[in-house]
């Protein structure tokens, strides 16, 4: 983008300040000073003190002073405000290069934040300018850049965050998802555990002598009878 306009609304302001008295010249002299050394925080102090003690003409260059300090510390919503304000002037100057720096602080957010709708708005204000003085190949220049980036913009729009909704609702299916599986898991340890009651089991050699030594002698005979019982019914080999 080309460098934003102040030499002329700072010169433009001297003039006026000088009329209005010697307190709010001053002030202003010195913000101009301080501007050109870069201390723009201390410069918009000094334009603010200027502008408390000014009369309703003169606020307008004050406030597109303040604008300027504020853009060059890259405060571009501050900066904005200021030369919305400075728009009330009655100089068709002054009007025209507070819509070419508001145009400058709408475009630099809007390439911030990626935003159509703020990149329209800087191209609105350039045209206003336009309107105010053809002559500014400037604002010519920084319009087709602006119309260039919102049409790239439209080609390939940037990727839409998701909204909170939507973020909810793909963690519930995510909370659910895992229940099933959970409650899946806890069907098939069931079905296992259950299978494995329905076995029958072996006893052990320990277990067998435990209960046999358990039963009565009457027991240990009726167990002998059985199994001697058994052991006669059993089949003793094949037939021929």
């Amino acid at each position: 983008m080309k460098r934003n306009k102040l030499a002329s609304g700072l010169a433009g302001l001297a003039l006026c300040c000088l009329a209005l008295g010697g307190g709010v010249y001053e002030k202003t002299r010195e913000g101009n000073r301080l501007f050109n050394q870069k201390k723009y925080q201390d410069a918009f102090s000094k334009y603010l003190e200027a502008s408390n003690q000014a009369g309703v003409k003169a606020e307008p260059l004050l406030h597109f002073n303040m604008g300027d300090a504020l853009y060059k510390q890259e405060r571009y919503d501050e900066a904005l405000k200021e030369f919305e304000q400075a728009l009330s002037s009655e100089d068709n100057a002054l009007k025209e290069k507070a819509y070419y720096n508001s145009g400058n602080c709408y475009f630099r957010t809007g390439l911030a934040e990626k935003k159509i709708e703020i990149l329209q708005k800087a191209a609105s204000s350039y045209q206003k300018a336009l309107e105010l003085d053809p002559q500014d190949h400037d604002a010519k220049h920084n319009l087709e850049v602006v119309r260039r980036h919102i049409q790239l913009q439209k080609q390939n729009p940037p990727p839409q965050p998701q909204n909170q909704p939507q973020k909810q609702e793909q963690e519930q299916q995510k909370k659910n998802q895992a229940q099933k599986e959970q409650e899946q898991k806890q069907k098939q340890q069931a079905a296992q555990q259950q299978k494995q009651a329905g076995q029958p089991r072996e006893l052990s050699k320990e277990e067998a002598e435990r209960i046999l030594k358990s039963l009565s002698e009457q027991e240990k005979e009726q167990l002998k009878q059985l199994m001697k019982t058994q052991t006669e019914s059993a089949p003793l080999g094949k037939d021929w």
